[in-house]
Parts: C-alpha cells; sequence; structure tokens
C-alpha cells in the first residue's frame, strides 16, 4: 500500500513520465496529476506490442536489449520471440555502459562491456530510440486502461514532465546527454521551455522515494533515523545514505555523497565466464560457443538462486554426449563448487561493504536501516552475506516484500510528487574564477604581486583567483562585478568550473590546474543594469553588479545570473553553449565580499 499523499494543489493538469534506463532491464511509470485530486502512480506493467510480440505481458521490467536491421532502424526489443537466430540484426547489449563516466577499473571492466552501435547510430540514437520505444508504450497503456485515457492524454499533451533517472555515479555531461536524446526522441521540444520539463534523479534517491512510499518500514521512518539504500542493479550498486528530518510530512537530507560502484550482477556473470574459460584452458569443449550459452545458463539460472557455498553446482556445458573428466565435464554437465560460485560474487559483495563501512565511519550510528532494491537484490547469497557482514555495526536490513525491479521507475515520479529529499551533498566544489582586489597583507597575494594590473576603474587587482562558491557541503549566492573601459558592460560571460582536488575551498587556479575543470557558461545580458563609472589614468571606467547562484536543491546542478533592475530581480538560467570572454572586460569579486566566504 502506499503512503496516503495529498491532493495535488498546482493550477492546471499535468502527467509525470519517469523512465527507467538501466544497464539490463528498463521500466517506467506515470502519474496523471489533477487539481484537487490525490495523485496515483501506475507502474508500466504491459509493454505495448509495438515491435515484437510479447509473451510477457505482466512484466514490469524491458530487457535492455535492443535489435537493430543492417540498415540502422530500431526493430524492438529482447524478449521470448528474438533475433538471435537471425545475423542480419545487431544485438545490443550493455549500450547504456557507453555514457558512464570514467571510473577507477583495474580490471577494464566497462571496456569489456562494450558493445557495436547500429550503422550511422551514435549513443544518443540509440537512447532517443529506446525512450521512443518507452514513452510510446506508456502513452499507448495510458490510453487503453485509464477512464476517458485517450482524451485525457490529450488534454496534458503539452504540459508533461519527464523525470529520468541514472546512476549515482552520473553527473551534468551525462545528464545533458540524456536531455539531448529526450529531444531527439521527440518527447520534449528543444526550447529552453521544453528543457525546463526533463528532471533528473539519481537511481539510490529514487529507491528511497520507493521504500518510503511502498513499505512498512519507509512510513514509519522517525526523526533522527538514518536509512541506506543499496540498489543493486545489473550494472552498478548504488549506496545512497539519508537522515529522518521531519516525518509528518516526511523529510529528509542527504548524509553522504552517493556512491556508486561498477559491482551489478552482470559483473558477476562475466567473472563466472571468465573463470570458467580459464579453467577449461586446454579442453576441447572450451570454445566461444559453449562459453556464451554458459553465461546465459549461468546468468538464468545459478546466479539468481545460489545461496550456500557448501553445495556442489551442476550447469549445462555442450551437448548431453559432451564428456571431458579432467575438466568436471560430465554428460553435458559442468561442476561447480560452491566455493568458486561464490567468489564470482565475491568483488561485489566486499566492495558494497567496505563502502557501506565508509559512511559508518564518517556519518552513520548504529540507529540505521537498510533498504536493499535492485534485481541483484533477490539474491540469497548477497542479502546474508551483506546481513552477516556488517552485523557488528549494527545495521537493520530491509527488503521490500514486493517486486523491487519496478522501484526505480515508480520512486523517480515519488520523486517529483513527493519532494522528500530537501537537502543533499555536491559531489565537487564548483566556484568561478575572477580577479580580486589586491590586498598586500594578504601573502597569497604578494606571492602573485608580479601578474598585478590596473583595471577599468583604476584599482589593482590579481587575477587567477578561484571564487568557492559551492563546497562539497555548502550552497552560496556571491556577488561579483563585471568591469570594461570607454562604455558600461553589456554582457556577462562566465565560466562555472568544477574542481575535484582535495582542498576544501581552493582560492588560486594556478594550484593544482589540472583539477580545475570548466563545468559550464552563464550569460546574460546586463544592459539594463545600473552602473557606475570612475575615470581613472586618463580613461572612462564603468562597473556593474550582479550575483551568480547555484542552486542544487535538485540532482542536476543549475546557475542563474541575478541584479538589481529597477527594484526589480532578475535572472537569467545557465547557458550550456561556449562562451568566449572578451578581452576588454574582466570579472573580479565584489569589494563588498568577504574573502573565502
Amino acid at each position: 500500500m502506499d503512503i496516503v499523499r495529498a491532493r495535488y494543489s498546482g493550477p492546471s493538469r499535468k502527467l509525470v513520465v519517469a523512465l527507467d534506463i538501466g544497464t539490463t532491464f528498463s521500466g517506467a511509470a506515470y502519474a496523471f496529476l489533477d487539481p484537487g485530486e490525490v495523485p496515483r502512480i501506475q507502474s508500466v506493467t504491459r509493454r505495448v506490442l509495438l515491435y515484437l510480440n510479447n509473451p510477457n505481458p505482466g512484466s514490469a521490467k524491458v530487457p535492455s536489449i535492443l535489435y537493430y536491421d543492417r540498415n540502422g532502424n530500431f526493430r524492438g526489443v529482447e524478449n521470448g520471440v528474438n533475433f538471435q537466430d537471425d545475423n542480419t540484426f545487431l544485438r545490443m547489449k550493455w549500450w547504456e555502459t557507453m555514457t558512464h563516466p570514467p571510473v577507477q577499473d583495474s580490471d577494464n571492466t566497462l571496456d569489456q562491456m562494450s558493445t557495436t552501435l547500429p550503422k550511422g547510430k551514435t549513443i544518443l540514437d540509440v537512447y532517443a530510440d529506446f525512450m521512443g520505444y518507452l514513452f510510446d508504450s506508456t502513452k499507448a497503456l495510458f490510453e487503453t486502461s485509464e477512464p476517458n485515457g485517450e482524451l485525457r492524454w490529450n488534454s496534458v499533451s503539452n504540459n508533461i514532465e519527464l523525470v529520468l533517472t541514472h546512476p549515482n555515479g552520473w553527473g551534468g555531461p551525462q545528464q545533458a546527454q540524456l536531455r539531448t536524446a529526450a529531444v531527439k526522441a521527440g518527447i520534449v521540444p528543444d526550447t529552453p521551455a521544453g528543457h525546463s520539463h526533463v528532471h533528473f534523479v539519481t537511481e539510490g534517491e529514487a529507491s528511497f522515494s520507493f521504500c518510503a512510499t511502498r513499505t512498512q518500514v519507509g512510513r514509519n521512518l522517525k526523526p533522527g533515523e538514518q536509512v541506506l539504500i543499496i540498489d543493486a542493479g545489473g550494472g552498478t550498486v548504488d549506496i545512497s545514505t539519508y537522515k529522518v528530518l521531519n516525518n509528518g510530512p516526511l523529510q529528509v537530507e542527504e548524509l553522504y555523497e552517493p556512491k556508486c560502484l561498477v559491482q551489478g550482477a552482470e559483473l558477476v556473470t562475466m567473472r563466472a565466464t571468465a573463470g570458467i574459460k580459464e579453467t577449461l584452458r586446454g579442453s576441447r569443449l572450451n570454445t566461444l560457443e559453449n562459453l556464451a550459452a554458459f553465461s546465459q545458463r549461468f546468468d538464468e539460472g545459478i546466479k539468481k538462486v545460489f545461496s550456500n557455498n557448501q553445495t556442489t553446482q551442476y550447469i549445462r556445458f555442450g551437448s548431453p554426449k559432451d564428456n571431458d573428466t579432467n575438466y568436471g565435464i560430465r554428460a553435458g554437465k559442468l561442476t561447480l563448487t560452491g566455493t568458486q560460485v561464490s567468489g564470482f560474487f565475491e568483488p561485489s559483495i566486499q566492495s558494497t561493504v567496505d563502502s557501506i563501512r565508509d559512511n559508518f565511519r564518517q556519518r552513520l550510528t548504529t540507529n540505521s536501516f537498510a533498504f536493499l532494491v535492485g534485481g541483484f537484490a533477490t539474491n540469497l547469497w548477497l542479502t546474508e552475506q551483506l546481513q552477516k557482514r556488517l552485523l557488528d555495526i549494527g545495521l537493520r536490513f530491509c527488503k521490500p516484500d514486493m517486486d523491487t525491479n519496478k522501484a526505480v521507475a515508480i520512486g523517480a515520479v515519488s520523486y517529483y510528487v513527493d519532494h522528500f529529499v530537501t537537502g543533499r551533498i555536491s559531489k565537487f566544489t564548483y566556484g568561478v574564477p575572477c580577479n580580486i582586489l589586491y590586498n598586500s597583507s594578504n601573502p597569497e597575494h604578494a606571492r602573485r604581486a608580479h601578474k598585478l594590473f590596473v583595471d577599468a576603474m583604476g584599482e589593482r587587482c590579481v587575477p587567477g583567483h578561484f571564487d568557492t562558491m559551492l563546497s562539497r557541503e555548502r550552497e552560496i549566492r556571491h556577488h561579483f562585478q563585471m568591469v570594461s573601459e570607454g562604455t558600461p558592460p553589456q554582457y556577462i560571460s562566465s565560466r562555472i568550473v568544477k574542481y575535484t582536488g582535495s582542498l576544501v575551498a581552493p582560492e588560486w587556479d594556478d594550484v593544482e590546474k589540472d583539477k580545475f575543470e570548466t563545468l559550464c557558461h552563464v550569460k546574460a545580458n546586463l544592459s539594463t543594469a545600473p552602473y557606475t563609472s570612475s575615470f581613472a589614468a586618463g580613461k572612462m571606467g564603468y562597473k556593474r553588479d550582479f550575483d551568480i547562484i547555484l542552486l542544487v536543491g535538485l540532482t542536476e546542478l543549475k546557475a542563474q545570473v541575478t541584479w538589481i533592475d529597477s527594484a526589480t530581480v532578475r535572472a537569467h538560467l545557465v547557458s550550456h553553449k561556449p562562451i568566449h570572454f572578451l578581452p576588454d572586460f574582466h570579472m573580479r569579486k565584489s569589494r563588498g565580499q568577504r574573502e573565502g566566504s
């Protein structure tokens, strides 16, 4: 049973559609928001017959395995009737990993999960094809299952909010790619207004929203309690940590930077296949065809039910007539010890345990719950080992007594409707490069005295200052000035820079130069903003004041430029397009702002 929600208080009808695109499975959910009515979240539990026959209409998940013909045309998704025996079709598996950000991956896991793109297609085209498939399926289901479905859909067709989920480790670049794919799919128009209808939520936070609304423990969380979400999926294990602030209504804040481990269920299968290939080195049955069959059978059988490392496991390998007793193959069956199988799971389990212990050392108390969700979480060995190895810290595990394959999609809609999370931890430090007024008593300024210059207002400035706006645990609005000579500055063009080093609040961009990365640019027309002027060194200088604000209340980082225009505050949202600085303009930190604030 879901929580009792408040009635929707918005001014007009709208539809929220969530798409959860995962490494191995994907799903969708929606909620029709009608003023005065209580929102009801529905999972898309049957695939519409858009491309292929569907033998499993009750499935809440769609395999993330796509088929393209030789001309690069999308033909459908994997199911009981597929094209595996037709070599004229390209079967795409693990394509979602092509957008993963770089990770420290000593065994080149992501490289091993690479796939071939269809003819004439980019990875964004593939995303667009699959998004369109999921969205069209959602529309078809809505129109056929909701009262007056077609009429109601048409009434909100221009007011649809699209929520896209992604692993905890993804950030701005990956979100931008997903938004572009949504535009390519024709779900939203390529306009600022269209872009504003696309929202992002991490899989960890979406899973929390699911557990908070669909489980008895979640509905009874108390202020002060801490909650871990362990979303064990096909490609990644996402770990998120929250503290309950209030339970009427529920409000939580993020306690620690969410983690994303490339240690999902697919990695277990990959290790098993690689291990058997090595074990059977020299056997005549060690063929690509047999290994591919082993991988599929392990994935669909042993991996799902394994629960005891003392029990011998058997798996079909080759035909019933195949025997190679030197390698444990009899009558087409390969013998695996329980220890062998548990070894395939071990890196995923230990990485998860280590990551959770790291959270406890830094933030958590023992008054904590851990919700275990995701397709990988159905494995009993994983569950029992996490409970056993974390028993000493008093962590109480909870597994929702329902199909958690649909947790992320349902939770993504809840994220939009319920807004449980009120505070998040920034993964990086963000700021703005600028000049700063010279202060001779500041040793850092004195060290850079050889860089001094006199700006258009006749004041001495030091270049290369990094003004930290948002450290890993802060959110701040900062005041700046744009200075020019000859004419008042008309435009502001500023970079928002991400710092990935170890300093809490770096002040100079000539230290750890390789740790500074341009995240995006902000621009605004300041022609209506008040300005001051000053005559210095035979030149007329002009100055305009403005603020730069970083907005991190949502899971997508946004920026604004604001200024006062005739007592009216105006704002201009972020631009992601590269902008070149004009050489006669200088942006500097406001004199009235404290250094290091």
